[in-house]
């Protein structure tokens, strides 16, 4: 395993725990992914009367916007603690 794959699994690993955290500080969170889930399976309820074409466009629109927003979650929780490195070493702490 290369490192960069590593430090992509601590991050990955890192980036979960601190959900799991969140939802269990503010179980108001789940709602918003009941909701979600609810969501979900009424659009599958609808894309099964579409047209196939039509279905797999949107299939795939919805699961790379999920991927998309995946991505930009793992950044910007590495660019919090470069930002943080940062403020820390202006501040003189570091």
């Amino acid at each position: 395993m290369e490192k960069d794959e590593i430090y992509d699994m601590v991050i990955r690993e890192m980036t979960e725990l601190a959900i799991q955290k969140r939802d269990e500080e503010h179980p108001e969170e789940n709602e918003l992914k009941k909701h979600v889930q609810e969501l979900s399976i009424q659009v599958q309820k609808k894309l099964n009367g579409l047209p196939v074409d039509v279905k797999m466009t949107v299939t795939e629109y919805i699961e790379t916007s999920a991927l998309v927003a995946d991505h930009d979650c793992l950044y910007l929780y590495v660019q919090g603690a470069k930002d943080c490195i940062e403020l820390l070493k202006r501040l003189g702490v570091l």
